[in-house]
């Protein structure tokens, strides 16, 4: 989409830490603008650049994004923005080029769909980097791959609570699992996770359902479950599982579980 070569924007760019990336990214799609960019830098920190039109009131804008950064991390508090006043946009072009491809553990590739490139011995993940959680870049999500990658997935059946982009059941699927089920209460998420297992050529071993793991029949029992979404939401895990497995916390899967009643 390209932007009129008559509408001027307001290009506003914050550095955050890249743990942070997503949250702020979401935030900022959801309540300024659905037109941005992120660079990561080599020091495990992401320029996040968005785009306001001119006329728009920006100072609210950011006092708003200001607060919930600072809600996320107190060192936030007087974080600057930048600001840069410009024409027009290619958004297409631009956001392709800050959409670069990320390795994580010792054999995971995950990049966008328009990247051509082969990486031999990695297992590679093609998403599609709409605004749901699980790009790749956040700890949490890096952490469940690498937890991932250390277990024997052949056959084995899959919960993936708060799958996201369905990165963490897409890598399950490529790593031999028999079935795999998302579940998210974002409906973005869940039209993302469809499209993301139909990219990599997984949709007959996985699917996805909108809503808590409470939408999952509570009858299901599976070899591993995965919870990949806010620590504060899974504090008692013995309320998303039980059995003779682990329980899971963000980058740590539980094998062996159930579904509690």
């Amino acid at each position: 989409m390209r932007a009129d070569e008559t509408q001027r924007f307001h290009e506003i760019a914050v550095t955050v830490a890249s743990a942070d990336a997503d949250p702020v990214a979401n935030y900022i799609n959801e309540s300024i603008c659905e037109g941005l960019l992120l660079e990561d830098d080599e020091d495990g920190r992401t320029v996040i650049k968005f785009y306001i039109p001119d006329k728009t009131d920006i100072n609210k804008s950011l006092q708003g994004l200001a607060r919930y950064m600072k809600a996320i991390d107190p060192a936030y508090a007087g974080a600057a923005f930048r600001r840069t006043f410009i024409q027009s946009l290619d958004w297409i072009e631009s956001y392709k080029r800050s959409v670069t491809p990320i390795l994580i553990g010792d054999s995971i590739i995950v990049k966008p769909p328009w990247n051509q490139s082969t990486f031999a011995g990695r297992t590679e993940i093609i998403i599609e980097p709409k605004m749901a959680f699980g790009t790749g870049r956040h700890e949490s999500t890096q952490g469940c791959l690498a937890q991932l990658e250390q277990l024997d997935l052949t056959g084995k059946r899959l919960l993936d609570v708060g799958c996201g982009t369905g990165i963490l059941s897409i890598y399950a699927a490529k790593r031999g699992a028999g079935e795999v089920i998302g579940c998210d209460l974002d409906p973005i998420a869940v039209e993302n996770s469809a499209e993301n297992f139909v990219l990599n050529d997984v949709a007959s071993v996985c699917s996805v359902i909108g809503g808590t793991i409470d939408a999952v029949r509570p009858d299901r029992r599976f070899d591993v479950i995965v919870v990949n979404i806010i620590k504060s939401v899974i504090d008692e895990p013995g309320e998303i599982v039980s059995g003779a497995g682990r329980y899971s916390y963000p980058g740590r899967p539980a094998e062996s579980g159930s579904r509690r009643n």
